[in-house]
């Protein structure tokens, strides 16, 4: 295949996986805590061609030697992007913002079967009954998961809990049908020092991948940290990073980009067809 066309049909492909992950942030504009991805990419594959074989064919030349020819562009890195979220005050009283950039909430998840512990920046949080207590409550995500406090435990909640309160400590207090107060539980947070490690799972979760694989141990990449005050808001919800404006810019450009390559391929063509006709 002549390698115009190799070139721009391997980077439009490339294109097309950028345009899906810029789909999926706009997708994601309004859902709580969502992280943008943004892709960088890096050149292919490419070979040296050395068109000066004689030494005294290069006197006086002031452009590099040869013609490097490659067979176009790749994605290097698709990022997740930590920026701090716009703050939406709620007024619910089980609602957390967290304030820390690479601070997440843990949460219990069922995948496949077994119990996993997965992150998320989604503070928005129900009260669900406890499936191995009766008269019970447990506290879950929207998506059911059971969030964990700062020992990894369930949040259980006593039945007819109310008036939820978030301590300067990072304590979750309610006060009973009779008035009693009770403490909840420490609202626990990991703060993933490796953030890049990250993998997205169903719904606005993440996990960490195999870390034995990796030569890691779990506390090369997180720390546990107390959901204290200072670092989570109360009645407020984090709204996603994705700028607009800037995610439609990007679509336009990598858009355009893709139809610069596929006409790149048809004049490609076309100069094929005419090299064919002058040896006919």
């Amino acid at each position: 295949m002549d390698s115009s066309v190799l070139a721009s049909a391997n980077t439009m492909g490339q294109l097309q996986q950028k345009l899906d992950g810029i789909s999926n942030n706009l997708a994601n504009s309004d859902t709580t805590g969502y992280k943008r991805r943004e892709s960088t990419f890096s050149d292919m594959l490419f070979q040296q061609v050395d068109n000066h074989s004689e030494p005294r064919d290069q006197t006086g030349r002031l452009t590099p030697d040869g013609l490097r020819v490659g067979t176009g562009a790749s994605i290097a890195q698709t990022a997740i992007r930590l920026e701090q979220g716009a703050l939406q005050e709620t007024g619910r009283e089980l609602d957390f913002a967290i304030t820390e950039k690479n601070n997440f909430f843990q949460v219990e998840s069922m995948t496949n079967g077994e119990a996993e512990t997965q992150y998320t920046r989604d503070g928005s949080f129900y009260l669900s009954e406890n499936p191995e207590e009766e008269d019970a409550w447990t506290l879950v995500n929207n998506q059911g998961d059971y969030v964990l406090d700062a020992d990894g435990e369930r949040m259980d909640v006593p039945a007819g809990a109310s008036n939820f309160n978030l301590g300067e400590d990072g304590t979750l207090q309610a006060t009973l049908d009779d008035g009693e107060e009770v403490e909840v539980g420490e609202m626990g947070m990991a703060r993933i020092t490796k953030p890049q490690l990250l993998e997205g799972t169903d719904g606005n979760n993440f996990r960490l991948p195999d870390l034995d694989e990796l030569d890691l141990e779990e506390a090369d990449v997180l720390e546990f940290v107390a959901g204290e005050e200072s670092q989570l808001i109360q009645g407020s919800l984090e709204k996603s990073n994705v700028d607009m404006g800037q995610s439609m810019t990007d679509m336009i450009n990598t858009q355009r980009n893709y139809s610069f390559n596929a006409r790149a391929i048809s004049q490609g063509d076309q100069m094929m067809g005419l090299v064919n006709s002058i040896r006919g």
